[in-house]
């Protein structure tokens, strides 16, 4: 396992701006207000057709590459380096971006519907636990400190036929590996699946989804020849559970049953793996100014995100219109920044970037 996997890679890079695209996403729904998001004067409840598509899977997926991510770089570092990088890497950005661009985002909405008030300045008070959409690198710093210290057992460094491994190598084996996903559906069925960010639900299912990434890519090439062996089949089974739940409105039948959520999460999610096993495991120099952008363009893009939204809420402009050129506007901003910022060396760990 020696060699990159630039799958991996560029999977970190659309992973984050589908996240980046949800987030527009609901400025436009009647959800926006509830969670802080500068709401478009105009929603469209049919841009659930969009975000619905994306819900059951978009973060379960950043859980499992971080622990992918984690396992590989294993490979090449030993348990303490790993530690301080995951600290340095997770816990600065986290602390960093909450006080900063968490905050920032969060005055901005609330003087986008009630105006400004001096208040918002001790707003990193709160942010700094809440994180707002940074919450996750909490979660996988935490996921970090207990897996590390325990990694020999499981990294299967010398590649060993195992249970697991041959249970990939079966045909239909890898669906073994839904069972815990449809289990902790189960016993989290009553919450509303999508509702990740600072639950005891997105907790476990986040760990779950690590630990799976560790595991599983600990096989070596027991599990990639999987992903591209099946990747079809994951596509499809995933493509049926989400029209059944569009076809219901999200809503009634199973569409809420988060065992049947669960397992639509783990169809689209091992097809991304297999997608990118199959078509993007290369080098490129796109692929290399991406994976290193991603990340600092993440941590700035929603009060950028509020900041263009207070603006544009209430220009008289059609939603397939506006929504585009914002999301274009965000990213454009956003990247500005991290040029800004890229070659400042004291603010380089701030934004997750490692040393020049």
């Amino acid at each position: 396992m020696d060699k990159r996997r630039y799958d991996i890679d560029a999977l970190r890079s659309i992973a984050m701006f589908l996240l980046i695209s949800y987030h527009l996403g609901i400025s436009f729904t009647f959800v926006a207000p509830y969670i802080s998001f500068v709401q478009n004067k105009e929603t469209t409840e049919s841009i659930w057709i969009f975000l619905g598509l994306l819900n059951t899977w978009r973060i379960p997926l950043v859980f499992l590459i971080s622990g992918i991510a984690l396992r590989l770089s294993f490979e090449k570092r030993g348990k303490s380096q790993i530690l301080r990088e995951r600290l340095k890497m997770l816990g600065l950005p986290y602390i960093f971006g909450s006080l900063t661009f968490g905050a920032a985002s969060i005055a901005i909405t609330a003087t986008y519907y009630e105006g400004w008030s001096g208040e918002y300045l001790w707003l990193g008070i709160i942010t700094i636990f809440d994180g707002v959409h940074l919450w996750f690198l909490k979660n996988i710093l935490f996921y970090s400190l207990i897996v590390i210290p325990v990694l020999n057992l499981v990294a299967n460094k010398d590649l060993k036929d195992n249970f697991i491994s041959k249970l990939l190598d079966k045909p239909g084996g890898v669906f073994f590996f839904s069972l815990p996903v449809i289990l902790q559906g189960h016993l989290f069925n009553k919450i509303d699946y999508a509702s990740y960010a600072n639950t005891s639900h997105g907790f476990v299912l986040g760990f779950i989804w690590f630990f799976m990434g560790i595991l599983l890519v600990s096989q070596g090439d027991s599990f990639w020849k999987s992903n591209i062996r099946n990747w079809k089949i994951h596509l499809f089974i995933g493509l049926v559970l989400y029209f059944y739940r569009l076809i219901n409105s999200f809503e009634t039948g199973f569409a809420l049953d988060n065992r049947l959520i669960a397992f639509e999460s783990f169809n689209f999610i091992f097809a991304m793996l297999g997608l990118g096993a199959t078509y993007l495991n290369k080098s490129s120099p796109q692929l290399t100014y991406y994976k290193t952008a991603v990340y600092p363009v993440y941590i700035v893009h929603l009060p950028v995100q509020m900041g263009l939204m207070y603006y544009f809420a209430d220009v008289n402009l059609h939603p397939i219109i506006k929504f585009p050129l914002v999301l274009f506007l965000i990213i454009f901003i956003s990247l500005t920044i991290y040029h800004a910022v890229k070659n400042i060396k004291f603010l380089r760990p701030l934004f997750g970037l490692r040393k020049l």
